[in-house]
């Protein structure tokens, strides 16, 4: 990680912790409002679980929740340098694989070729050999 790519990741951070104070502010003002209203069905229980799941996927994100990346790791900067190198060499491949088909191809030609002209030598020596004997 370069300078430039830890003071993104610092800004990152800081905003995440901003959205957690406000987080907080903003629920425990909610859970005051229901108090004083007389109680009742928990309705702030909505605002805190769903903004409490974009959060976590904020938090996780960041990498602040480290366990989970165990579970999926196709999640992680890691696995994806890891598919980049991967599918590189996976492209790499059919160009070498080709280098060395046109690569064995010439070797096959240029071995067949001196066989064929040995045998019309050959049999041209033998014609030569019996018109000579006629």
């Amino acid at each position: 990680m370069n300078e430039h790519q830890a003071q993104l990741h610092v800004k990152k951070l800081r905003r995440f912790y901003t959205d957690i104070l406000i987080y907080t502010v903003v629920n425990l003002g909610l859970i005051l409002i229901w108090a004083i209203s007389g109680g009742g069905t928990f309705w702030p229980i909505w605002v805190i679980v769903g903004w409490g799941i974009g959060l976590g996927v904020h938090a996780f994100s960041l990498g602040l929740l480290p366990q989970i990346d165990v579970m999926v790791p196709f999640l992680t900067t890691e696995w994806e340098e890891q598919e980049v190198r991967r599918l590189m060499k996976e492209e790499k491949k059919p160009k070498e694989e080709k280098k060395a088909k046109a690569a064995e191809v010439k070797i096959e030609v240029a071995t067949i070729k001196p066989a064929v002209k040995k045998k019309k030598t050959a049999s041209s020596q033998k014609k030569v050999g019996d018109k000579t004997k006629s």
